[in-house]
């Protein structure tokens, strides 16, 4: 039998040498020397018959399906209420900012808050319907204070107020007691205004026989208005403290409901319990809303659930 040639086995093709067969020879490496030999005739090296194929059963796939499953019940309702809460604080001191640097502009106008000529918080009517009587002082103070921010439309009148994105109803931060401050009958006190992101401020002026509404020492001693803001209009849940948000117009400043010099709403009182008015600040200085989760937060103590 002719003995295999292992020479001049070797093609140049630029630099390089590719090997290739010469008589059930293959030949590897510039060495060349054999790294295996076929036998006579061959052209190719079988697989091996007897190498094992892993795979799955489907008891296996299910079983993993099924742990997937539960770890996205149990975590994908948190992430999402976690992305929700950052989503509602981002919003709030966005609108903090707006008021505030509204504020600053109006007075340039217009002077102070006390210089606008408020008389005092508007009787109303005691029809939800009405569609003749104005808030005119809440008017007032919503058209100087908003002159300079970009709204869609002004509501003045109680029956419109819907269109400006007031709910019929307003909850308490235990989603039990109604809020009447800006619902019902009492719709016709406010003055409203729709923005361009689709959120709703609602002003009720203050003043008259019982004074510019004390809140506190300091620049709270006297409040001429009341701003309430809401980050989604008519949406659910239309709660104090989870979409709607208190602020104060006082003499030189916007203030946020439920500040640390507060008497009259304060956090403790009033953003666990009450109204849930009193949560704003909350939001606006630490940053969380967590007071959703636990009942053991304050101004002088923890500022995070653990």
């Amino acid at each position: 039998m002719e003995q295999p040639i292992q020479t001049n086995i070797f093609r140049e093709e630029g630099n390089n040498y590719i090997p290739f067969l010469k008589k059930g020879i293959f030949v590897w490496g510039k060495t060349k020397k054999p790294a295996f030999t076929l036998a006579e005739g061959a052209t190719h090296v079988a697989l091996l018959k007897n190498k094992r194929k892993s795979a799955f059963t489907l008891a296996e796939v299910l079983i993993t399906l099924a742990v997937i499953g539960v770890v996205a019940a149990l975590t994908i309702p948190t992430l999402v209420k976690n992305y929700e809460e950052k989503a509602t604080v981002t919003k709030v001191k966005k609108m903090y900012n707006t008021l505030f640097n509204a504020y600053r502009l109006a007075i340039l106008d217009y002077g102070t808050a006390g210089e606008w000529g408020i008389t005092g918080r508007d009787e109303g009517s005691q029809d939800e319907d009405e569609e003749t009587y104005n808030a005119t002082n809440a008017i007032l103070v919503r058209d100087k204070l908003l002159k300079n921010v970009k709204t869609v439309k002004l509501c003045d009148n109680a029956k419109d107020q819907k269109a400006c994105g007031v709910a019929d109803e307003i909850y308490c931060i235990d989603g039990k007691n109604i809020d009447f401050a800006i619902s019902s009958s009492s719709k016709s006190q406010t003055a409203s205004a729709l923005l361009a992101d689709g959120s709703t401020v609602v002003i009720i002026a203050n003043g008259g026989v019982y004074g510019f509404a004390y809140r506190g020492p300091g620049e709270l001693s006297n409040t001429y208005a009341n701003i309430y803001y809401d980050i989604n209009g008519t949406k659910s849940p239309n709660t104090y403290g989870k979409d709607i948000f208190l602020f104060y117009v006082t003499e030189n400043s916007i203030i946020p409901c439920g500040s640390t010099n507060e008497t009259k709403f304060a956090f403790a009182n009033n953003c666990y319990h009450g109204y849930g008015v009193a949560c704003t600040a909350w939001v606006i200085y630490n940053e969380n809303m967590d007071y959703l989760h636990c009942d053991d937060l304050s101004w002088n103590g923890k500022h995070k659930c653990d």
